[in-house]
């Protein structure tokens, strides 16, 4: 099974890049996927494999999604989602179900179909998936076809990049300037946004609260995408560790990039 650096082909990445922009949450769907739509995401539910984690399409009604007074209204119009399962007696695999789940929304999004990640507001009881022992279901992702205006990416809500880098960000190199851009860009429970960035020599660190790892799998999938030069990704052993950062020997020489 790959690990994260090895997740995406190099043409996947050329390919999904320019998506993370573009794709918005969806609440409001038109139509469900069509049959070529289900059986092109059932393959990407499958191709995409970490430890731990996986996707399971399934079809459902409506009812399942309940939404808040207070927050995001409810979920309308979907017919099918994505549901996130992640095992409790492999290590990361709340991380690992995040990367999956993300990736698979970029590609629905590259395939025009619109994608909503829900980890509250839906009844868990109407889902039908077979766990094995140890697994849990951690959200569901709603897919399908988009309600007319309901995307609009100009008008997504983001905290400004320097808040969520420490050290000065415009010194970064190129390449990790646009990681963290496309961190930025990454969905997060309630928008929240639980992200710092660092670089020190040859790292590129992304952590986030210890309850936050669906958020911090998301964002390290943005984090793969836009990354080129070689690297391999390591993990917190220690707290005093960041939770995640990628290693790259192009940058290690470098002693001044935002060191913290």
């Amino acid at each position: 099974m790959p690990a994260l650096e090895r997740l995406f082909h190099p043409g996947d990445k050329d390919r999904l890049y320019p998506v993370i922009a573009r794709r918005v949450s969806c609440r409001g769907f038109a139509a469900p996927l069509s049959t070529a739509d289900w059986a092109a995401v059932s393959y990407l539910a499958g191709r995409y494999q970490l430890p731990g984690a996986r996707l399971y399409l399934t079809r459902v009604e409506e009812s399942l999604f309940t939404g808040t007074l207070l927050g995001p209204g409810r979920v309308t119009g979907c017919q099918a989602v994505a549901v996130v399962v992640a095992s409790s007696s492999i290590p990361r695999a709340r991380l690992h179900a995040g990367i999956l789940g993300e990736a698979l929304c970029l590609e629905a999004a590259a395939m025009n179909l619109a994608s909503c990640w829900i980890t509250g507001t839906y009844r868990k009881k109407q889902l039908s998936v077979p766990l094995q022992p140890g697994e849990a279901i951690m959200g569901v992702i709603a897919l399908g076809h988009p309600a007319e205006g309901v995307l609009q990416p100009g008008n997504r809500r983001r905290k400004p990049l320097e808040k969520l880098c420490k050290g000065d960000v415009h010194a970064w190199p190129e390449e990790l300037v646009r990681a963290a851009r496309a961190v930025l860009m990454a969905p997060s429970a309630l928008n929240l946004q639980p992200w710092e960035m660092t670089v020190a020599p040859g790292r590129f660190c992304v952590d986030a609260g210890e309850r936050a790892q669906l958020d911090l799998g998301i964002a390290l999938c943005h984090a793969e995408i836009a990354l080129r030069s070689s690297h391999a990704w390591r993990f917190a052993a220690v707290r005093k560790d960041p939770a995640a950062w990628a290693q790259l020997d192009e940058y290690k020489e470098d002693n001044h990039h935002g060191a913290s």
